[in-house]
């Protein structure tokens, strides 16, 4: 039964972190095509839904921690998913006066190709067993 049960649970993990990978790699081309078709102020528009989700996504993992399904400390999930869960709710949600701010489209690519690497990295560790080298240290 232990065997099933680890099992299942890297199967959970590998589609976890495969489908939010896939909603990050979204949010980074809909912001490069509405940076260079439109320049700044069309980044949050063209990546709204996406951001909001793929932020959003991301409580799971403080559900993940609780349960125990990972190792990560709940202390150090706890503030990263909630501080970003404020600036895409709180803050981009709330004024949106703050969305076309040439900052918005740093953010929401530095973003993107922090969590594509993040992402990535624990898909293949779940799917495979190990990660490239190279993913490990650009993670």
């Amino acid at each position: 039964m232990a065997g099933f049960l680890s099992t299942l649970k890297r199967i959970y993990l590998s589609i976890y972190n495969w489908a939010v990978f896939a909603g990050w790699l979204q949010v980074l081309v809909f912001a490069i095509k509405a940076l260079s078709e439109s320049g700044h102020t069309a980044v949050y528009d063209a990546v709204e839904k996406s951001l909001q989700l793929a932020q959003t996504a991301a409580v799971l993992e403080i559900i993940h921690g609780l349960i125990g399904l990972v190792r990560s400390p709940i202390s150090a999930t706890l503030p990263q998913i909630g501080s970003r869960l404020f600036v895409t709710w709180g803050i981009l949600y709330s004024f949106p006066e703050t969305r076309t701010h040439m900052l918005v489209s740093s953010l929401v690519i530095s973003w993107s190709l922090t969590e594509i690497i993040r992402y990535s990295f624990f898909g293949l560790k779940e799917a495979l067993g190990f990660a490239p080298s190279w993913l490990l240290w650009l993670r």
